[in-house]
């Protein structure tokens, strides 16, 4: 029968163990990897917002700058009357030109 090792017995036999697997093992020399080219992110383009004259499809029919918000509802209301099918206005983003 096996004798019962101690509880210091036991941590010197794991020392031993431990120091006989990194004698064995050669340090491998670091190696550096390569540094990879940082991705820039996409320069996000400016918005601004418009007004859009919509039919019930959601079909663009016209559009107004910013400021024209009474002229986008009084083309929607015209429109609506004239044709008898509800159209919408709505804010909408949307990039600006390089020229703005």
């Amino acid at each position: 029968m096996a004798k019962r090792l101690s509880n210091r017995q036991r941590i010197e036999r794991m020392a031993e163990e431990a120091s006989i697997k990194t004698e064995d093992k050669e340090p491998k020399p670091s190696v550096r990897k390569a540094s990879s080219s940082r991705k820039t992110s996409p320069k996000q383009k400016r918005m601004k917002f418009i007004w859009r004259g919509v039919d019930e499809n959601s079909k663009e029919i016209a559009s107004f700058p910013y400021p024209g918000k009474g002229e986008a509802e009084a083309r929607a209301s015209e429109l609506s009357e004239k044709t008898g099918k509800a159209h919408t206005v709505n804010l909408v983003r949307v990039p600006m030109a390089d020229d703005e």
